[in-house]
C-alpha cells in the first residue's frame, strides 16, 4: 500500500466540509492479492458531490492524470457516479460518490454492501457513522448452492446466447458474434465454471474466488484449461463456429454434473434442440460459401 496516497486521500477528505467519510474498500483494505498495479477503492460519503463531477481538476492533488473514465456504481437500484483514474506514475484510483445516507443505511444494517464484508478501511469518518458498520466476517460475494430456477435461468440464457452467436455468424455480422462470443455467454459459462468448482469443494466459501474472473488461474485444473482454450477463438468465422460447439460441449458437461448432484431434471431436449438448430445453420452456411 502506497501510504503517500492514503495520506492524500485523508487530506482530501477532511478539506472538504460536505464530505463526511472516506473509505478504502476492496482488496487493498485488506491488504490481500495485491501487487504494483493493484488499484485503490474509495468510497466518497458527501453531501455534496456535484463540484467533483463537473470538473476534473480536483484529481491533481493525487498526481499527474493518464487517463480517467466516467462510471457509475449501482446500489439497491440507485446510481452513484464515480471516477476511475489511471495516473502518470501507474497508480489506480476508483473513486465513487455516495450520499450520507447510503452510509446510515449500510452502518445500521437496513442495507448491505457486499464488500465491506470482505474488509474495508475507514480514512475518515467526521460523524462516527463508519464506526457502526458491521465487522467484516470475510464472506462477501459468496458463490452460493443455486435453487432450480436459478439453475435452469442459466442454462437458458446460455443457450439462447448461442443461438444469438450463431445467427450473428449465419448472417455474416462477425464483429457482433465475436461481441456476444466474447462477454455475454461467457458470462453464463464462467458462472457454470464457479458452480462446479465449488460443487466439487463441497459449496465451501474459498476468498480467491472471484465473481469477475479474477485470479481464475490461481485455481483451475489442467484438464479446464485445456478445456476452455477451446472456447475462445481468433477473428474468423469458421474459428468461431469452433469455438462457439466447444463451449456448448463444456457448458453441457458442466451443467449436467451440476443437475445430477442437485436433483434437477436437465433439459436435454431443449440443450438438444439448439444444438440440432444451430448445426442446421452451420449447413446452411457452409452450402451458401460454396
Amino acid at each position: 500500500m502506497n501510504k503517500e496516497i492514503i495520506a492524500k486521500l485523508v487530506s482530501f477528505g477532511e478539506a472538504d466540509e460536505s464530505i463526511r467519510a472516506v473509505i478504502l474498500e476492496g482488496s487493498q483494505s485488506i491488504g490481500k492479492f495485491i501487487d504494483d498495479l493493484s488499484d485503490y477503492d474509495v468510497n466518497i460519503f458527501t453531501r455534496d458531490a456535484e463540484p467533483y463531477l463537473k470538473s476534473a481538476c480536483w484529481l491533481d492533488q493525487f498526481g499527474e492524470v493518464l487517463v480517467y473514465q466516467k462510471e457509475e456504481l449501482v446500489f439497491y437500484g440507485q446510481a452513484f457516479p464515480s471516477r476511475l483514474v489511471v495516473f502518470k506514475n501507474g497508480e489506480r484510483i476508483d473513486f465513487s460518490f455516495w450520499p450520507v445516507a447510503a452510509l446510515v443505511e449500510i452502518a445500521d444494517g437496513s442495507k448491505a454492501y457486499e464488500s465491506y464484508r470482505n474488509g474495508y478501511r475507514v480514512l475518515v469518518d467526521k460523524d462516527g457513522l463508519a464506526a457502526r458498520l458491521p465487522k467484516p466476517d470475510g464472506l462477501g460475494f459468496l458463490v452460493l448452492l443455486p435453487d432450480r430456477d436459478l439453475f435452469l435461468q442459466t442454462v437458458y440464457n446460455f443457450l439462447f446466447e448461442a443461438y444469438c452467436v450463431a445467427r450473428s455468424l449465419t448472417r455474416g455480422d462477425l464483429w457482433y458474434a465475436k461481441r456476444i462470443e466474447a462477454s455475454y455467454i461467457k458470462d453464463h459459462l464462467y458462472q457454470m465454471v464457479l458452480w462446479e468448482r465449488q460443487r466439487r469443494q463441497s459449496w465451501s466459501h474459498d476468498p480467491v474466488l472471484h465473481l469477475g474472473g479474477k485470479r481464475f488461474e490461481k485455481w483451475v485444473s489442467l484438464d479446464l484449461v485445456k478445456a476452455i482454450s477451446a472456447c475462445f477463438s481468433p477473428y474468423d468465422k469458421e474459428e468461431t463456429w469452433k469455438s462457439l460447439l466447444a463451449m456448448l460441449d463444456l457448458f453441457n458437461a458442466l451443467a449436467r454434473n451440476l443437475s445430477k448432484e442437485m436433483g434437477f431434471d436437465y433439459p436435454e431436449q431443449v440443450s438438444h434442440d439448439v444444438l440440432g438448430y444451430l448445426e442446421t445453420l452451420k449447413s446452411r452456411k457452409e452450402r451458401l460459401d460454396h
